[in-house]
């Protein structure tokens, strides 16, 4: 029994119980119910071992005073066996003295003492016998107490250890899961900043994608009206080109005017303030040149924004419906002329020419057509008012005295004329400095409207780029919380073991306390019989004295 309890101790034991490898802690409330768990199963341990300890000091007390009674017994016993080698002695004396009737009884006395004596060295060695087996379960359990000990107390040392690394990674984990708290909050409140600016870039683009729709309709408008614009163009050429054969046809007829320079003469003076106003009217036409070569720079960089003009066309078409009756007009009153008009033919020329000039400068530049247009229209009007000047000589020379009335009319007209062009070629400047303004306008507008998208565009791969990083960190801290849990279950697993050995530890106290209750039994029942050992002997030693007192009495009456 002795030795399957030893082969069961905990010296064997502790190396397939030893406290497993630390993880990583748990996380979560049970934490603290589970240290509190572990340190109230560490002080039970103590006590326990407090208590083992005790009940081996009083069993090493109980054992002093089991050898001090031996020793009491086996000194009544040596004591007895000088008393019975005295007696020996004495009663050997006795028969050589006494006759063979005290001999009889003194033999059986002696045979009865004799036979005590060989009881008393049964019990003695019997004695001596449980002695030693007590003295060696004794030894046995100082052994396993004593190892026992030490494996509780390098438990407690672990549990204690285990405790504090324990505390200290709870607080780790505490401040890391503040921070992770801290950090989850602020990456929701980014998100959620992010999901509004997507959500606000989102519409800002869709706005701005419905405004560049609307502008490449309007830009589709302008360019329709533009190619109207020019094929009207291709029939005005066309028109002026006859113009052009009706003029050649007009020089042919001046030819026959050349003989009637004699009946103009008079009116040279009248046509020599004609040709002052007609220098001034050519110094306006080269100033409005001038104006028009500046035009056609700033146009040329206004060539995606006419909308504006198109009104302005439209009426310059009608004018133009106009200058086509005027032109037929004066064709039918230049077939009627019969001055001469060198001056005013030269001047025509000079009008061809420009017109030529302007047809060229139509040509080439087919988005300048307002700007044509005018030019032709006020050539136009100048060659009108040198027709109405051909048709008022003619009526001068027929009338040579209601021709200074007339011409001062005419040139009241023509001034007139003149002043009414001014004012639409001033309006006209003006809806061209609109129309650039208007144009500068819309630059600007689709510049900014092209920065704002270049910006939406960048908000947009910034919110992009800040969402796949908010993705990222989110499955970060999935991540973490997964080895939280793993680590959470681990430490479970390792408080379960903990558990499991707490149980086989309080298992084996259960067995060495049911082993200190048989040695205490043993004791107990030791004891008993050393009491009746003392029990016995005083009993032989008061037979013993009452057999001297008989020997002695035997000794007197002899």
């Amino acid at each position: 029994m002795l030795r399957s309890r030893r082969s069961t101790s905990p010296i064997k034991g502790a190396s397939a119980h030893r406290s497993p490898t630390r993880q990583s802690p748990v996380k979560g409330g049970t934490y603290d119910s589970e240290l509190m768990r572990v340190l109230r199963e560490r002080d039970e341990l103590q006590n326990m071992l407090e208590k083992h300890e005790r009940h081996l000091s009083e069993v090493q007390a109980n054992v002093k005073v089991l050898t001090a009674e031996r020793d009491k017994t086996r000194m009544h016993y040596q004591q007895a066996q000088e008393e019975i080698a005295a007696l020996r002695r004495e009663v050997m004396m006795s028969k050589a003295a006494r006759g063979p009737k005290s001999s009889v009884t003194a033999q059986s006395i002696l045979k009865r003492v004799e036979a005590e004596r060989d009881e008393a060295i049964a019990d003695l060695n019997r004695m001596t016998t449980e002695r030693d087996s007590l003295r060696e379960r004794l030894k046995i359990s100082q052994e396993t107490a004593i190892s026992e000990r030490a494996h509780l107390e390098q438990r407690v040392e672990d549990l204690q250890a285990a405790v504090l690394t324990l505390e200290q990674e709870r607080g780790e984990q505490k401040s890391r899961h503040a921070q992770m708290r801290e950090t989850m909050m602020s990456l929701e409140e980014e998100a959620q900043v992010l999901d509004r600016k997507f959500n606000a870039s989102e519409e800002e683009l869709s706005r701005l994608r419905n405004e560049c729709s609307s502008l490449r309709l309007a830009n589709n408008q302008l360019e329709i009206s533009l190619s109207e614009n020019q094929r009207r163009l291709t029939s005005r050429i066309g028109e002026l080109q006859n113009t052009h054969e009706r003029n050649k046809m007009l020089d042919e007829k001046n030819v026959e005017i050349m003989a009637k320079e004699k009946t103009i003469r008079s009116l040279k003076l009248r046509t020599e303030d004609l040709e002052t106003t007609l220098i001034a009217l050519k110094e306006t036409v080269a100033g409005r040149e001038r104006e028009l070569i500046v035009l056609r720079r700033k146009l040329s960089d206004s060539e995606n924004e006419m909308g504006t003009v198109m009104k302005v066309k439209d009426a310059t078409l009608q004018e133009n419906g106009q200058l086509r009756d005027d032109l037929d007009k004066a064709r039918l009153e230049n077939q009627t002329l019969q001055l001469k008009l060198d001056e005013a033919n030269e001047e025509i020329e000079d009008l061809q020419k420009k017109v030529q000039v302007h047809i060229a400068d139509v040509s080439r530049t087919e988005d300048l057509l307002s700007a044509k247009e005018r030019e032709c229209r006020e050539l136009q009007e100048s060659r009108r008012k040198a027709s109405l000047q051909v048709e008022s000589w003619e009526e001068q020379a027929r009338h040579a005295e209601t021709t200074v009335i007339e011409l001062r009319l005419e040139l009241h007209n023509a001034n007139l004329e003149i002043l009414r062009l001014k004012e639409r070629a001033d309006s006209v400047e003006s809806s061209l400095q609109q129309a650039l303004s208007a144009e500068r306008s819309c630059t600007t507008q689709l510049s900014q409207l092209n920065r704002k998208m270049i910006h939406m565009e960048e908000d947009l791969r910034q919110a992009q780029t800040e969402r796949t990083q908010v993705q990222t960190d989110l499955e970060k801290t999935r991540e973490l919380c997964v080895k939280l849990d793993a680590s959470k279950e681990a430490v479970q697993r390792e408080l379960e073991s903990c558990r499991s050995e707490i149980e086989l530890l309080q298992k084996q106290l259960t067995s060495e306390r049911l082993s200190l209750q048989t040695l205490e039994s043993l004791l107990v029942s030791s004891r008993e019989k050393e009491l009746q050992k003392q029990l016995t002997s005083q009993e032989r030693q008061t037979e013993i004295q009452i057999l001297k007192d008989k020997l002695s009495m035997a000794d007197s009456k002899v």
